[in-house]
């Protein structure tokens, strides 16, 4: 079934001049005389939030079947006029010409169809477009079998071998696609693994989806999936300094490669994001910070040419870095401006973002606040999170248990202890089920259960005694993984010595 909410985001999403230009192709193609697809766009495009109330109402004498086929063909007809309207986007004008190479040999005009053939494939050559090159060299595979098309001595020969070619890269790029992928679905639902069942089992299953990929040359674009994928598996079992490498090697064959640069710059964009994301896990601050003046330096040089996805994406990205280069330098004051605008930008993108991205902007908002002992500001983003949970069963379980964590941490530390006695089992029993208590957890759990009711006057020994438990306990690699999201030792840190978090981080990083 049609959704009516899909087309209101269409039409809002389009600009000024893809409107306009909706306006004149469908009078163009439809006459001056009254077009009913066009009332309903303009009603559509009046509405600032989807009201199918008025959309019904303004078209009561059309019946809901027939309303129904309205919107769905104002739906395709709006996608007609923006595929001519970007027809010279590389990708669109290759499959075109293969549609017109497809109407020509339906007609029987074959040597017509290959001269439509041969641009695509000039086009596709060009752009490294292997996919799209492949079903150009099929078609004139299949035109050379079965007509005599004089196309000169040796053709099958040559596209025996550009078929086997084409064929083996795509086998290989496909197989490194299909591990990236299955990777990042993985850590999106568990994060990083938590103790060694866990890294035995990413382990399995990375090499499990690995052991039959054929060795040897592949193309540019399968070099790259290939290191997505040992990227995602170093980052899921938090080996950051490799992750590092492979991301670095990702996004330099990129920059070496300028025609897939241009061609899909998202590819470039996630790299550069992975590999800040390594650094930012390393604790690598200066690193970091020049790799992210690089990042927004190509924003800034190409955002006018990025489409609306790409542009999402970015600055996706560009708001999740400056977030981690805030923890890393341990500058969580000042910031009321930024968070003000990437609530406002949050917003006005909301229908281009999924909930697990949303949900980290307020994890990392409210670790902000925690960061100036501002728990009620804390405290409301982690509700924003919390409650986000409850409604959505796949948003990221990690994020999810960190939230409930730094919430009890929150209200404890405002003193609601009647609060925290009744989160305590509620928290308890969250982590058990997903399987998310490690030792630090369990001794923050014990610790506020222990202190909850003590005068924080009092409180200065039994910090020294947690912060000593939790130093010795985060020298196992995988105890330590609390810490990626939560700087409980800077906290406990802070509590003992007097002073903010912010400067106890501060002064940790100033060497580095």
């Amino acid at each position: 079934m049609f959704k009516s909410n899909s087309l209101h985001i269409l039409i809002q999403a389009l600009s000024k001049s893809e409107k306009r230009h909706f306006r004149l192709y469908a009078k163009r193609n439809f006459g001056d005389k009254k077009v009913k697809f066009l009332d309903l766009f303009d009603c559509f495009d009046k509405q600032v939030e989807y009201d199918s109330a008025k959309i019904r109402a303004r078209f009561s004498d059309t019946s809901v079947s027939a309303l129904a086929n309205l919107k769905s063909h104002l739906y395709e007809q709006l996608l007609v006029s923006l595929r001519l309207l970007k027809h010279n986007d590389a990708s669109i004008r290759i499959h075109e010409l293969l549609s017109f190479a497809n109407v020509l040999y339906s007609k029987g005009l074959y040597l017509q169809s290959l001269e439509q053939l041969k641009r695509a494939r000039v086009f596709a050559s060009v752009t490294q477009d292997d996919i799209s090159l492949y079903a150009i060299v099929e078609m004139e595979r299949k035109l050379e079998l079965f007509f005599v098309t004089e196309s000169g001595e040796n053709r099958a020969l040559e596209i025996v071998e550009m078929n086997e070619h084409l064929r083996t890269n795509l086998l290989v790029r496909d197989s490194w696609a299909n591990v990236a992928l299955i990777l990042y679905e993985y850590y999106l639902k568990y994060g990083h693994v938590k103790n060694e069942l866990q890294f035995k089992k990413a382990t399995t299953l990375f090499e499990e989806k690995i052991k039959n990929i054929a060795k040897g040359d592949s193309s540019v674009q399968g070099k790259i999936y290939y290191h997505m994928s040992y990227t995602w598996y170093y980052f899921i079992t938090q080996n950051f300094a490799r992750c590092y490498r492979h991301a670095r090697e990702w996004i330099e064959l990129l920059e070496s490669n300028k025609v897939l640069l241009n061609r899909d710059p998202i590819f470039y964009l996630k790299g550069i994001h992975n590999t800040l994301s390594a650094l930012y896990y390393s604790n690598k601050p200066r690193q970091f910070g020049e790799l992210f003046h690089r990042f927004n330096t190509f924003i800034d040089d190409n955002l006018t040419n990025f489409d609306v996805s790409t542009r999402i994406l970015a600055e996706v990205y560009q708001h999740l870095a400056k977030l981690n280069y805030l923890f890393l330098k341990g500058a969580f004051r000042g910031n009321d401006q930024f968070i003000v605008e990437l609530n406002k930008w949050t917003n006005e993108n909301k229908a281009y973002l999924d909930q697990n991205r949303v949900q980290v902007f307020h994890y990392k908002i409210a670790c902000l606040y925690f960061g100036t002992d501002d728990f009620k500001n804390c405290i409301l983003y982690l509700n924003k999170v919390i409650h986000d949970g409850v409604k959505e069963k796949y948003l990221r379980q990690d994020v999810q248990c960190f939230s409930r964590i730094l919430n009890l941490v929150a209200h404890y530390e405002l003193g609601n202890d009647e609060l925290v006695e009744y989160q305590l089992k509620s928290v308890y029993r969250y982590l058990i089920k997903f399987g998310d208590l490690q030792k630090v957890q369990k001794e923050i759990i014990l610790f506020i259960r222990k202190t909850v009711h003590f005068q924080r006057s009092e409180m200065i020994h039994h910090f020294i005694e947690l912060k000593e438990k939790l130093t010795t306990i985060v020298e196992d690699p995988y105890e330590r993984r609390p810490l990626l999201y939560l700087d409980l030792i800077g906290w406990l840190t802070s509590r003992i010595k007097g002073v903010s978090v912010e400067s106890i981080i501060q002064f940790r990083q100033k060497d580095r």
